[in-house]
């Protein structure tokens, strides 16, 4: 789940156009890491990447702070103390590594990706297909590349369910699955009102409205599913399919939200209030800075077996992957390693073209 993702992060990142151009040998060593040799274009397929992450980074810390995301210029900014072109140059080396010591401990203990190799290639080539191939050529990173790269994200996830998988050599107890998710996780039904584009008088409206949302859910008047569809002005279907036997199929809510805490891939902002309801208690959560409402009927996140079976390899990710940032650690300290500047010095990280944003940050810098 956490390395399906960052794919999925890293499939959405293509929608954007960017392009910096380097010109390199075809098959030309970038870096070497053990026995595996990773070409410029691998390099260059990495640096794109992880400049997008830094970028995503960056307006992140902005957003909390409040301030405008709209013309940034990157680089003048730093992540984890340091400048922005050092740590994209740096996470770039970190993240070949990191394949490097998967691809090889699966290697030792001859471990297949199956199935899933098959999958990632057809998405690779599903994306190249649909446009993304300029943007990546124009960048130096040919289809071969850019689908090995893609397949390679896929033993990071095999590495780990070896370990801790059900299976694994160090496996999860259910008991300790069940402990993650009672502890740091929710479900809840939610109807979420934003403030940012109406009124003062539509504000009113909407916050009697929820208060009588909450005294006819109190009351059991009314049942959340009628209060949505009502909300959310559409029709509650009733010829919607079935699970059948299969109870961990769907969830036996469908309007309840999934949360976690603020260490989780699902944190909420409003999570230590809703943790702390009883369960199929009600109440109205103002949001920070009068941004708007939420109603929020607690739910009971261990009743429901869809979320212990479905968010299975989610729970093993929170409790483990500390422990195992520390084994690929290890690894990675036992292989050689060379950085061939040769070749990754044609890359510039200043050089990753965005349409409408660059010209105006080199002008700048």
């Amino acid at each position: 789940m956490k390395n399906t993702k960052k794919i999925v992060c890293l499939l959405l990142v293509l929608c954007f156009c960017f392009a910096f151009a380097a010109c390199h040998k075809k098959n030309e060593t970038a870096v070497k890491v053990g026995s595996l040799k990773f070409s410029s274009g691998y390099y260059a397929c990495v640096l794109f990447f992880t400049d997008s992450q830094a970028r995503s980074k960056v307006e992140e810390e902005l957003t909390d702070k409040g301030e405008s995301t709209e013309n940034i210029n990157y680089y003048k900014h730093k992540i984890d103390g340091k400048s922005y072109v050092k740590w994209v140059e740096e996470e770039t080396i970190k993240t070949i590594k990191k394949i490097a010591a998967c691809k090889l401990y699966c290697k030792e203990n001859e471990l297949k990706l199956g199935e899933d190799e098959a999958q990632m290639k057809s998405y690779a080539e599903y994306y190249w297909d649909q446009g993304y191939s300029q943007v990546l050529i124009e960048n130096g990173v040919s289809k071969e590349t850019y689908v090995k790269y893609m397949t390679d994200l896929s033993y990071e996830d095999l590495y780990f369910n070896h370990i801790y998988g059900a299976e694994g050599e160090e496996a999860i107890s259910a008991e300790k699955l069940s402990e993650e998710l009672s502890e740091n996780y929710a479900v809840a039904d939610m109807l979420d009102v934003d403030f940012s584009s109406i009124s003062e008088d539509e504000k009113t409206t909407k916050t009697e409205q929820l208060k009588g949302y909450v005294e006819d859910l109190t009351k059991g008047t009314r049942t959340f599913e009628e209060i949505y569809h009502e909300f959310n002005g559409d029709e509650h279907n009733s010829d919607e399919e079935e699970a059948g036997d299969d109870t961990t199929a769907k969830p036996l809510d469908s309007h309840a939200t999934f949360i976690g805490n603020k260490d989780t891939d699902y944190s909420n902002d409003y999570f230590d209030d809703i943790y702390a309801m009883e369960t199929n208690a009600v109440k109205i959560i103002d949001k920070k800075d009068d941004a708007g409402q939420i109603l929020v009927v607690k739910k009971d996140v261990m009743e429901d077996p869809y979320y212990l079976s479905n968010y299975d390899t989610v729970l093993r990710h929170s409790i483990a992957d500390d422990d195992f940032d520390k084994k690929i650690e290890k690894d990675i300290k036992k292989l050689g390693f060379k950085e061939y500047k040769r070749a990754t010095g044609r890359f510039n990280v200043k050089k990753i073209y965005y349409p409408e944003t660059q010209q105006s940050q080199q002008q700048e810098q």
